[in-house]
């Protein structure tokens, strides 16, 4: 689909200003990860993890290499294909890996009910995930009002009693998604505000949501169980499965301490093995981390190394290896950043509804590619969009030239300066 001069406009302000990739219509300067997001459609979106399966892969890039554009891209397949999305970006304070408590609330507040409709916002978290659905199946059942003079529709009844056989493993959390839903028919707002607070993960009293039939404390003792009964939820309501998209950033601050960083190693190695068990039901958990994590902070715990090392990277000849390595893509590096610099000329050329000499530009993209390529590491990528994005908007201003040596090379170190005080986010 063709984008619209705003949508081409956030992407540039985005890349210009920081680097950081924008959520929407990244498909619009996307090169390189084709093969991979294929594969992980055929081997596991499109059947395997449908059927029931489940699966880790941990994304492996440096800092600016593109796995936050990487997670992006895989959350709109994943979309598409009938999943239910949540993204997390690991922080020391809001979701430390070491605490199974904050990565739930975490995942519940990042959880994404992802309308069809393109003219529809997104809503996060699970209460709104929960309303959204039940308000779909009304329309599915053809029922315009739930409440009737005599109670709720006889319709909405039997689809509620569905939800109380629904094979999830914490009686819990199947009898709080049940009243929730029960709640949203009937219009009471404070049993919404009760139990929905339970299921974020809040401290609820257990006499409080007794007459729910609730009979478990929330706490991070079992988290990880409401984590696994959540996946089994999406799955019986009839979703194709839950990725979970945890995004640890590039200096591994979830899992920064020594203190905190075998309990954290711990819980990522059960992920993987409950992933190789039955308990994650079309679940897909996808971890991005930089290589440090590989080469410093696993070796440590051998149960956890033997499990994500992989000598062969996740390919279509590959596909079962744990690691997706963004240093193997479709393209070698200089040749990927020209590609990626003809997707972005076109969409700042919508931004700013005006056409530069292609072939000029051209020569510009190749120099700017091969003086990245030259001067860094993968992180060249980011590096590589945000150069572009600065020259560009200086010939929009002054006209177009060809950047000589000397010209790339203030473009570049300007740009590293930038990104060097840049706290947070990447391509």
């Amino acid at each position: 689909m063709a984008l619209t001069q705003t949508e081409a406009q956030h992407i540039i302000r985005k890349l210009g200003e920081s680097g950081i990739p924008p959520a929407r219509n990244l498909e619009a300067y996307t090169v390189g990860i084709d093969s991979i997001l294929g594969t992980l459609k055929d081997e596991y979106l499109g059947g395997y993890l449908r059927d029931g399966g489940s699966s880790f892969k941990l994304v492996v890039g440096e800092y600016g290499s593109g796995k936050s554009h990487f997670l992006y891209r895989l959350r709109d397949l994943a979309w598409e294909l009938g999943y239910v999305v949540s993204r997390t970006e690991l922080s020391p304070k809001e979701c430390p890996y070491d605490n199974q408590l904050k990565v739930y609330q975490a995942v519940t507040g990042n959880l994404i009910y992802h309308s069809p409709n393109a003219d529809s916002a997104d809503t996060s978290g699970l209460e709104a995930f929960l309303e959204n659905h039940f308000f779909q199946t009304l329309k599915t059942l053809g029922v315009e009002n739930p409440k009737t003079s005599v109670g709720l529709d006889v319709r909405v009844n039997l689809w509620l009693d569905t939800v109380l056989r629904f094979n999830i493993e914490s009686p819990s959390f199947r009898h709080a998604i049940y009243y929730y839903f029960r709640a949203v028919a009937e219009e009471n707002e404070a049993n919404k505000r009760l139990i929905g607070a339970w299921l974020r993960g809040e401290s609820v009293a257990l006499k409080d949501v007794r007459a729910f039939s609730i009979t478990e404390k929330l706490d991070k003792t079992v988290a990880f169980k409401m984590m696994r009964s959540l996946a089994q939820a999406v799955h019986e309501l009839g979703y194709a499965g839950l990725v979970l998209l945890f995004d640890e950033g590039d200096r591994m601050v979830s899992i920064g301490s020594s203190r905190t960083e075998k309990v954290a190693c711990d819980n990522l190695r059960e992920v993987i093995d409950r992933c190789a068990g039955e308990s994650l039901p079309s679940a897909l958990f996808v971890y991005a981390v930089p290589p440090y994590f590989v080469t410093n902070i696993a070796p440590n715990y051998e149960a956890l190394s033997q499990r994500i090392s992989s000598k062969v990277k996740f390919s279509r000849q590959n596909p079962f290896s744990v690691q997706i390595s963004l240093d193997h893509l479709d393209y070698p590096g200089e040749e990927l950043l020209r590609l990626i610099g003809e997707k972005l000329l076109g969409v700042y050329e919508t931004a700013y509804q005006m056409n530069f000499n292609h072939e000029l530009q051209r020569e510009n993209i190749a120099a700017l590619a091969a003086g990245c390529a030259s001067l860094l590491s993968t992180s060249h990528r980011r590096h590589f969009v945000k150069s572009l994005v600065t020259m560009l908007t200086e010939q929009r201003v002054s006209g177009e030239h060809i950047y000589e040596e000397d010209n790339l090379n203030g473009v570049l170190r300007d740009v590293t300066e930038q990104l060097g005080r840049t706290e947070t986010g990447e391509y």
